[in-house]
Order: structure tokens, then sequence, then C-alpha cells
């Protein structure tokens, strides 16, 4: 009987896992950290195997990051009209959507030392267990290591690079992640060179970065524009906010900021100078 269907959306899942287990997913009490590339997959999943769908269960999701547009090309559950938004609250967004059922609260703390009095040892002890999809080594020890003290499983996944990894960890039971660590990044977390660069190599990447934007992919999507406007089309697909119209957005953009004296050049300097060093920075805070 525990494997008999009911004539329900979760038949499929009870004739694979049976009723009980289905019964004890729903009532789980489970903490993600990151909703990023591997935090899309795991909410979707989570979200379709009716985790915490139960009054008691709840997914708790917490990311400190913002969606931009290169997000866009792994994170299928955010859109372009999240660029700006928070990961977390988008993604809990998106699992309602697959499935209302589904109790999740987002959240947008970085976990670490600093979140102790918000994640607290009670918090972690609270879990019936907890999921990384972090994209740096030092987050990920430090979760680990607080679920070894509170003894509370951990599902350890993250990328580095190309590579991927994923481990499931069982205080006593199993090796820690920190005990089997990866070695040294090469590259630079892409919320770490966006958010919170503290070192010179980051705040070189983030210039190079921003110069490739500034001097190459805008006027790149000018150009382009420029180009496709001939189109008898061309309008049709931006009136049906076709994804050129974020390109003629950048286009109109680029138009009324048109420089054509050394004067219109330090005026324009100094608008970026204030987004990047104070306007972006208040932003951050205030989130």
């Amino acid at each position: 009987a525990d494997f008999q269907p009911e004539d329900k959306r979760t038949d499929s899942q009870k004739i694979c896992l049976g009723k009980n287990l289905c019964s004890s997913l729903s009532k789980i009490k489970l903490f993600m950290i990151g909703a990023g590339a591997i935090g899309c997959e795991m909410i979707k999943n989570l979200a379709m195997l009716n985790v915490a769908t139960h009054p008691e269960g709840k997914i708790y999701i917490t990311d400190n990051d913002l969606i931009e547009k290169s997000n866009l090309n792994r994170r299928f559950l955010f859109r372009s009209n999240n660029i700006g938004q928070s990961k977390s609250t988008c993604a809990a967004a998106a699992a309602k959507t697959m499935n209302p059922s589904v109790n999740v609260e987002p959240h947008t703390h970085k976990v670490g030392e600093d979140s102790e009095n918000i994640y607290t040892d009670q918090f972690f002890s609270s879990m019936d267990v907890v999921v990384n999809a972090l994209d740096n080594i030092p987050a990920r020890l430090y979760v680990d290591k607080r679920c070894v003290s509170n003894y509370r499983p951990l599902l350890e996944s993250g990328t580095m690079g190309t590579k991927g990894h994923v481990q499931v960890i069982l205080p006593g039971k199993t090796v820690n992640y920190g005990s089997t660590r990866d070695p040294p990044e090469e590259g630079i977390p892409m919320c770490t060179l966006k958010s919170f660069p503290n070192k010179i190599e980051h705040t070189i990447q983030w210039a190079r970065d921003k110069f490739g934007t500034l001097f190459t992919l805008k006027p790149q999507e000018f150009n382009h524009v420029l180009k496709t406007a001939a189109d008898p089309e061309f309008a049709k697909k931006v009136l049906q906010k076709h994804p050129q119209e974020r390109d003629l957005k950048h286009t109109i953009k680029l138009l009324s900021n048109h420089v054509q004296t050394f004067d219109d050049c330090i005026k324009l300097a100094r608008r970026k100078f204030e987004n990047y060093y104070k306007n972006s920075i208040l932003q951050l805070m205030h989130n």
C-alpha cells in the first residue's frame, strides 16, 4: 500500500520512493546556501520532489548576490526582467511558481562569521539537512565546519571553473569537506568580483570587465541594432519584448550620452565615477 498511486500529482514519486518517504520529504527543514547555477538546479529539484510542502517543512535559501545579465546563460530560473533583483528572492518565487505548495523563505545574507547572530548554532541544529551551492572554497569550508560542529547532514556541492564537485557529508559517519579540500582557486568567484572585491587582483579583473563592457560589448550592441533596424520586423519584435529590446535600450542610452567634446568626456567620466564608487556601494549597503 505504501507504493500504491492515489490519483494525485505525486503518484509517480510515491511509486518510486513510497508514501512514507515522500511524507518525510514534505516535512523537511532545509537550509540552502547559494542561488546561482547549482542553486537554481537544486531549488528546482526540491520543488519538483515536493520537499517542504507540509506545514511542518520549510526551505530557507540565502544568497547575498544580485542578478546580472551574465547570469542568465546558466541560471534558468531567472529572466531579463529579474536583472538587479536578489537571486534568492527570484529563485524562491520561481520555486513557488513550479510548486505552489512548497514552503520557501528567501534570505539575502552572506553565510559567514559576520552573520552568526542570524545563522546561530540553534538555527543550524533545527535544520534536517544543509545544502551547499557555493562558488568559493572559504565559504564551503565555513559551512562544512558549522555542520560538523552542529552534527547536521550536509549535501556539499560547488563549482570551480569547469570543475564540479558533490559530496554527501554525515558527521560521525563520513569524512567532511575540510578533510578532502580542493586545491587553491585559480579563478575569481563572480559574486566576489562584482560585489565584494577585497584583493588587488579582484580590482584589476573588475576594471578589465568594466573596460570590456564600456568599449567592446556596448558598442557591439549599438552596431547590431543599427544593422537590424532596417529589418521590417524589427519594430514588431521590440513591441513583443524580443530580447533585442535590451540592446535597443543600450543604444538609445549611448546616443543620449553621445560625447563630442573634451568637456563631454569629463562629464561622462564623472557620472561613471559617481555610479561605480558611490551609488553602487550605497545600493549594496542598502540591500
